[in-house]
């Protein structure tokens, strides 16, 4: 009897352990998304601010990748016609 007692009392302190576990790593989940949504919140002008520097890097990107290939394609048909 004191071999069951003690078997089901430590299965329920692990199943308490695992638990509070789940609900500190669910509740850090949360926290980080609500303070993820929450910076463009309180700080709309420096969001726009990051938001349009990382769009004007992206689109300068774009265009530069294209000029690339635009310029390998040139390249490459005027080798072809040689």
């Amino acid at each position: 009897m004191n071999k069951i007692a003690s078997i089901i009392i430590a299965a329920v302190f692990a199943i308490a352990l695992l638990g509070g576990m789940a609900a500190m790593i669910g509740g850090g989940l949360l926290g980080a998304i609500v303070f993820i949504i929450g910076i463009p919140v309180a700080f709309p002008m420096s969001t726009s601010i990051v938001v349009l520097f990382f769009a004007v890097i992206i689109i300068r990107t774009v265009i530069e990748k294209r000029r690339e290939r635009r310029e390998m394609r040139a390249f490459l048909k005027d080798n072809a016609d040689d």
